[in-house]
């Protein structure tokens, strides 16, 4: 008998449309005269997949409990397709089976299809990540080697956000589910179940079809190709954004060729920076660099191939055709290509500014040493050779050395070489020797050839290089200009402060700003900047108060005409700078007058209302010429106690908001039961406690928190709760332990707060409604958080399932925490 067919639908957890999605299946093929039938399905409660289960088997299916499960019975009907909802489900200890998974396996062995569910904490390979995640595992584990052998499984995937929507409106859990119940759903761990899953499915991919994943990018790595060369660290910086972006891994790879040797400190510099940046390294060796790189991006499954363009310094230079090998052979990559000039780019603006040029001091000296010595050589040489060498041959020789002195020295090295070289050659080279006499007209006719070359060729060298110097020195002064235009954004400043002291080598610089003799630093740059425009190498003012003061060496004319546009635009930022810090007093200003305008119209709507009843009452009572029977008495009594109460609760909001605001807080943490705590708070909101159920564990650990303080924070959140929940529904407050916090939960099924408005409820002043059935001056909220933080908990705003408000507190055990300032206490 041929084995039945699986197909599982799988998601990260309960609730994410698993049974759903089996049930429409269902529904499809039985529209298409298929025999379906229900084996056991658990909908949860959840009217859509009621109805579609009602739908596919009526009602009388919808009074079996989900667990219900006969596999005799399905053996004896044999239906084409079964549904088994719940892969991972423990078996009732009276079943043949421990799991439900052994009893589906039953059924494929007697050739019924089935389709199913499950979840990703029940596959068995991922149980210890799982439990890392959730904290827990379930108590059944569905093997892998079961789950490969299905013929389908599809993903059912859903957002956090679209899931906590679903379980507001009430189709995920029924009304009974605690607020536990969907914890899963409002923390990270359910993301990280989703990605968990995805990359199950994805190696699931891997083993049933290896050779689509090359073609599918399913993994993208980015390859950067390391060729030796200094400015390799841009190449990779760029590399690592690009992988950045993608979210993909980068690799570097560096191709070693034989016979050739790449400096090891650049070599292992580069590799520490692949591995801060997240990368992997690689060394391999080839003949052939393109092929080599091509090669290694095809087995490592790359998507792009970063790599840089040839430096005449690199080892690529003699292969002047890598880039073009590349481009024409990749295929299956897309290449990326820097320029030398942006990966050089960070490097030279880091690089110390040169200071010297071509014709100062030192660099004659050096110059014309060299030509000396050369000179001094190349004679003794000729000397020995005499004999067998033409006197035009060496002055042809001593017009090189000449040559190489005026590129080197400049002018006048090369005027001083041009008359000392046929000097030379005439005292030993031109008969009679040792004299400067010249017998051979044609000698005579070389040496002033010579002289008029030399000196000519001596002129141009030197007006050559003097303008490469120039020429040089304009393009770094214009690429520091075009870098100090482009300087913006809210640290503006300190980059333009950077870039000087980077760009003019100098060991600090400070933007010093002088009120009334005292020196205040605004920004600082570099290694040792001065704090004083007195310990300062040079210093320039750029306004009346502001004075830029550097340290280091001494600056050339030309520098200082750079360093002034440098100053001028330190200036306008100083500037902004002044006009940011005056805007954003005004803004605190601002801020300040809208708060005191909250209050003043919270109190003028808060304090009338009781100050009127207390001030009607009491005059009530104090009439003589009316005799109130004691009911009304009585009344009036009661009506002024219950508006004193009010009075009293809104000013101690106002000192506890005050006290937040100023930092006085200092809670007294200590151990705390909750099974004490949470009576206490809902006692203090009198009356209205009666509409509150408290549900507490049996064994609970002990919080970490204030008593005093706890007790106020869940007093506030329980009497919101009460008053904003319709007449008849009750306040459920209950508390759990999840992983290694306490958390009590507030659930009320009033009208909510929607997601975009939970940040404003939760500052002081802030009512969603300042209509007369609000009471209160919006502190609720605002202090039950503050004060919550200052425990070193967390409150956060959720939604009810089935509508409504859930506030959620969270604090941490008190055996996981160390004991608090003894000299702390509560305000």
């Amino acid at each position: 008998m041929p084995r039945g067919r699986l197909r599982i639908y799988i998601a990260a957890a309960s609730g994410a449309g698993t049974t759903y999605a089996m049930l429409d299946e269902a529904l499809r093929r039985r529209s298409r005269g298929t025999d379906v039938m229900v084996g056991c399905v658990d909908t949860g409660g959840r009217p859509t997949t009621t109805a579609m289960l009602q739908e596919l088997v009526g009602d009388a299916a919808l009074a079996l409990p989900p667990e219900a499960l006969s596999v005799g019975g399905i053996r004896s009907r044999r239906p084409a397709v079964v549904l088994v909802d719940d892969l991972g489900a423990p078996n009732p200890p009276t079943s043949g089976n421990r799991a439900r998974w052994q009893d589906v396996d039953e059924l494929l062995e007697n050739g019924i299809d089935v389709i199913t569910t499950v979840t990703v904490q029940h596959i068995e390979s991922l149980a210890d990540t799982v439990r890392k995640i959730v904290g827990t595992v379930p108590p059944v584990l569905v093997p892998d080697s079961f789950l490969a052998r299905a013929d389908q499984i599809e993903l059912i995937d859903i957002s956090p956000e679209a899931i906590r929507r679903r379980i507001a409106h009430g189709n995920v859990f029924d009304r009974d589910a605690g607020p536990e119940d969907s914890e899963l759903f409002n923390s990270e761990a359910f993301a990280l179940l989703r990605i968990l899953l995805l990359q199950w499915m994805i190696d699931r991919l891997s083993v049933t079809s290896p050779a689509a994943l090359p073609q599918a990018d399913v993994r993208e790595r980015v390859v950067v190709g390391i060729s030796g060369a200094p400015s390799g660290d841009a190449v990779v910086r760029r590399a690592a954004r690009l992988a950045q972006r993608s979210r993909a891994a980068l690799v570097g790879v560096h191709v070693h060729r034989p016979g050739e040797a790449t400096p090891p400190l650049l070599l292992e510099r580069t590799r520490s920076l692949v591995a801060e940046l997240g990368g992997t390294f690689r060394e391999i060796e080839g003949n052939e660099v393109p092929e080599a790189l091509l090669a290694f991006a095809e087995i490592e499954g790359a998507t792009q191939l970063v790599i840089g363009t040839p430096d005449t310094r690199a080892r690529w230079s003699r292969h002047q055709s890598v880039l073009g090998r590349i481009a024409r052979q990749a295929t299956s990559v897309d290449v990326h290509v820097v320029s030398r000039e942006r990966a050089s780019d960070e490097a030279a603006h880091r690089k110390p500014r040169n200071t010297s040029t071509v014709r100062s001091s030192p660099r004659r000296i050096a110059a014309g040493a060299a030509g000396a010595v050369l000179l001094a050589a190349l004679t003794a040489l000729f000397v020995s050779l005499r004999d067998d060498i033409d006197v035009s041959t060496a002055l042809g020789i001593y017009l090189l050395v000449v040559v190489g002195i005026a590129a080197l020295g400049g002018r006048l090295a090369g005027i001083v070489s041009a008359v000392a070289a046929p000097l030379i050659a005439n005292w030993f080279l031109i008969e009679p020797y040792r004299t400067l006499r010249i017998n051979d007209p044609e000698n005579l006719t070389e040496l002033l050839v010579f002289v008029t070359v030399a000196l000519i060729v001596s002129t141009f060298v030197s007006v050559a290089a003097t303008r490469a110097a120039d020429a040089e020195q304009a393009r770094e002064e214009a690429t520091n200009l075009a870098r100090l235009a482009g300087s913006g954004g809210p640290d503006a400043l300190q980059v333009v402060v950077d870039q000087l002291c980077t760009t003019f080598a100098l060991d600090g610089v400070a933007v010093i700003e002088q009120i009334d003799g005292r020196s205040d630093l605004i920004v600082t740059s570099g290694s040792n900047p001065p704090t004083d425009p007195a310990e300062a190498d040079f210093s320039e003012p750029i306004s009346d108060s502001v004075v830029v003061a550097a340290r280091g060496r001494a600056l050339t004319v030309d520098e200082h005409r750079v360093m002034h546009v440098f100053f001028g635009q330190i200036a306008k930022l100083v500037e902004q700078h002044h006009v940011a810090e005056l805007a954003a007093e005004a803004e605190a200003f601002a801020r300040a007058d809208e708060l005191r305008t909250a209050i003043l119209r919270a109190v003028s709507h808060d304090l009338r209302s009781p100050l009127a009843a207390i001030k009607a009452s009491a005059s009530s009572l104090r009439q003589s010429d009316v005799e109130w029977p004691e009911e009304i008495r009585n009344d009036f009594l009661a009506s002024i106690e219950d508006e004193t109460d009010r009075l009293t609760t809104i000013v101690s909001n106002l000192l506890d908001m005050g006290r937040l605001q100023a930092g006085a807080v200092r809670p007294a943490l200590r151990p705390v039961p909750l099974e004490e705590v949470l009576p206490a708070a809902v006692h203090s909101i009198g009356a209205r406690g009666a509409s509150v159920d408290l549900v507490i564990p049996g064994e609970l650990p002990d919080a970490l928190a204030d008593p005093a303080l706890l007790e106020r924070v869940l007093a506030n959140i329980i009497a919101n709760a009460v008053e904003f929940s319709p007449h008849g529904e009750r306040v459920r407050v209950s508390a759990v332990q999840y992983r290694r916090d306490l958390q009590i939960y507030v659930v009320d099924h009033g009208p909510g707060i929607r997601p975009a408005d939970r940040a404003t409820v939760l500052q002081p002043f802030h009512r969603l409604s300042d209509s007369l059935s609000s009471s209160g001056v919006g502190l609720g909220l605002a202090i039950a958080d503050g004060l919550t933080t200052a425990m070193g908990g967390h409150l956060e705003l959720r939604d009810t399932p089935n509508g409504g408000l859930t506030v959620v507190i969270s604090l941490a055990m008190a055996d996981l925490q160390p004991p608090s300032d003894p000299k702390a206490g509560t305000p």
